[in-house]
């Protein structure tokens, strides 16, 4: 079986600072290598921040896998 790297292009919207959970999961699937993440914008002032990642999986996979694992699921 051949493992392929992260090739879909995904971006996560989040309208305050990531919650620490939520950022503990995503650090999850980076060493899990589903995701590779490119780069993450904050500003500074409203706290809105943007996570541009590709993934090896669809984004609601992602997505879904994000929430299993910051809740403990």
């Amino acid at each position: 079986m051949t493992k392929i790297s992260p090739f879909i292009k995904c971006v996560d919207y989040w309208k305050e600072k990531i919650p620490p959970e939520k950022l503990d999961a995503y650090r999850a699937l980076i060493h899990a290598r589903l995701i590779k993440k490119h780069h993450v914008l904050v500003n500074r002032q409203t706290g809105v921040t943007i996570v541009e990642y590709s993934s090896t999986v669809p984004h609601e996979w992602i997505r879904e896998e994000l929430k299993k694992i910051s809740e403990g699921k």
